[in-house]
């Protein structure tokens, strides 16, 4: 007999002791009600028969109804294992280790492994060599922590080529289990990562030209410049020489201009990066022309999560501050905890702002030179979901407000002495 033809007598075997084991524990239950069992002895034939038929109705519909639940379930069950199988992420379950324990389709061919091979693989394995200390780091933040975190990461694949991905994951702790587990999903970004290739190729080149452009413009400006100084030194008519020095103003302004654009050309050039607060104020500060105002440096362990730039806002403020705030002597940092986030404080003892001046001073060509200063301050801030505002007193100071999000700062800890 083959195994084959063998099977359908074991199901009969095991359904045949199912119904023994099943008549055994009524009887048992039977026996244990002794009430019950003198009302059957009550009852003549004809009722007892007719309240088999009863029961065994009541049986067949309970026995109808659970099948029409069973299947049921089992079509949602095939729908979820269907949706999860075929999803367009990789998802995966881990251990506290980062072993493997669930994985479905969509995620074993993305690591080009089959997925019965891949139970209790260490995940690490599937990690380009040089993200180990990212993912190693990732993984432990995760464990930690209870909300879902993402990482940019290399995978790399069984047969050793990589492609760019994102991991999305989140800490589940299940009751039933003594160590917590990570859900992890999986999405390729090969894409994305193509478009932002071919971008950062398309603005290396448009960077070059106008590096160009501006090198060309700037020297013709030095021509002209030199050439309205020598037109100055002849000219002798009073509105000559008024032309000619409206005409030395405008090429200033137009070389102020120029160089504006190299500055704001770097702007959103680099990923934002984790900065040190005291170190951006303490550069900014060695590029100030007068060296008598004293900068009152804030917490060191403060980090900010922002454009690479972030020194030319603090250049910035203490430059407008030398040429505007009058006699000022101090600029005083300060930070403190706010409802959204944290907000950084910038202030100085000098005359301040007025209030027709608050209203325009953010905006582009406002000021008495290019007016290109605090605009560009605050593209640069907004990169990363930061914000400025002035919010001093006439008389008593200019006061600047940097608002920082929550997840845009961080403390670090503080180096234990040696």
């Amino acid at each position: 007999m083959t195994e084959a033809q063998s099977k359908p007598d074991k199901m009969d075997t095991d359904f045949m002791s199912i119904v023994r084991s099943l008549r055994n524990d009524a009887e048992k239950q039977l026996a244990r009600s002794p009430l019950r069992s003198n009302e059957l002895k009550c009852q003549t034939s004809e009722e007892l028969i007719h309240e088999l038929q009863v029961h065994q109705i009541e049986l067949e519909t309970q026995s109808d109804e659970l099948m029409r639940v069973q299947l049921s379930l089992e079509l949602s069950r095939d729908k979820y294992l269907d949706l999860y199988d075929f999803a367009p992420l990789g998802y995966f379950t881990l251990n506290d280790k980062a072993l493997i324990e669930e994985i479905n389709l969509t995620g074993a061919t993305l690591l080009g492994v089959e997925r019965s091979k891949l139970v209790n693989a260490r995940f690490r394995k599937f990690i380009a060599p040089e993200y180990f200390e990212q993912w190693d780091r990732y993984f432990l933040n995760v464990l930690q922590q209870g909300q879902k975190q993402s990482c940019p990461i290399i995978i790399k694949r069984d047969d050793g080529s990589t492609f760019p991905a994102r991991l999305e994951s989140i800490r589940i702790t299940d009751g039933n289990k003594e160590n917590p587990t990570v859900r992890v999903a999986i999405s390729d970004i090969t894409h994305i990562w193509r478009v932002e290739t071919a971008l950062r190729i398309s603005n290396k080149k448009l960077a070059l030209l106008n590096s160009i452009t501006r090198h060309d413009i700037m020297n013709q400006l030095m021509v002209l410049s030199g050439s309205l100084e020598n037109a100055l030194n002849t000219v002798r008519g009073k509105e000559g020489i008024t032309h000619i020095n409206r005409a030395q103003k405008a090429a200033k302004t137009i070389q102020y201009q120029i160089a504006f654009t190299r500055e704001y050309e770097e702007l959103g050039v680099k990923a934002p990066v984790w900065l040190q607060s005291s170190a951006v104020i303490r550069s900014a500060e060695s590029q100030m022309a007068s060296k008598t105002i004293a900068v009152e440096i804030p917490d060191e362990r403060l980090e900010i999560y922002a454009d690479p730039l972030l020194v030319k806002v603090f250049y910035n403020l203490f430059d407008n501050t030398q040429k505007y705030g009058g006699a000022v002597t101090r600029i005083s940092i300060s930070h403190h905890l706010a409802s959204d986030g944290l907000i950084i404080t910038v202030a100085d003892n000098g005359i301040g702002l007025s209030p027709d001046d608050k209203k325009h001073l953010f905006e582009r060509g406002f000021g008495k030179h290019t007016g290109l200063g605090l605009f560009l301050s605050r593209e640069i801030l907004s990169i990363t979901g930061i914000s400025i505002s002035e919010t001093g007193i006439p008389g008593n100071g200019a006061r600047f407000e940097i608002a920082v999000p929550e997840g845009a700062f961080r403390f670090t800890e503080e180096t234990a002495p040696s």
